[in-house]
């Protein structure tokens, strides 16, 4: 069964800034993120927009996404997982840099529902 996974898109706080935020995010952000007991994996990815999925259908307003791969398979794992999150950030363990654009942040667990298919050879 493939895992549950945590995505946050983001964006830095304005152009002039994406360096540092990319450097605050994959050289800091993950690396504290991926210390939180759950975490098996993440890896960052940048939003490509110049190619349309489909007619109508925008991409995301964000310019990057980051997916965590975690341990968790219940809401009630996932509780735990995002306490231990909350703490984290808290205690200074984890942070979220000014560079962060939060007002335009989101981030969703995605549980799954099936197992994996992959195609046929």
């Amino acid at each position: 069964m493939p895992k549950t996974l945590m995505l946050v898109f983001s964006s830095p706080i304005s152009a002039a800034q994406e360096t540092a935020y990319n450097a605050w995010y994959t050289d800091k952000h993950l690396p504290d993120i991926c210390a939180i007991p759950g975490v098996i994996s993440a890896t960052r990815y940048k939003i490509d927009k110049s190619v349309a999925l489909m007619p109508g259908l925008p991409a995301d307003p964000n310019a990057y996404l980051a997916v965590y791969e975690l341990e968790a398979k219940t809401s009630a794992e996932l509780e735990v997982f995002a306490q231990a999150m909350r703490e984290a950030l808290q205690q200074g363990r984890a942070d979220l840099s000014p560079l962060l654009d939060l007002a335009h942040a989101s981030s969703s667990f995605a549980v799954p529902i099936t197992t994996r298919l992959l195609p046929l050879a």
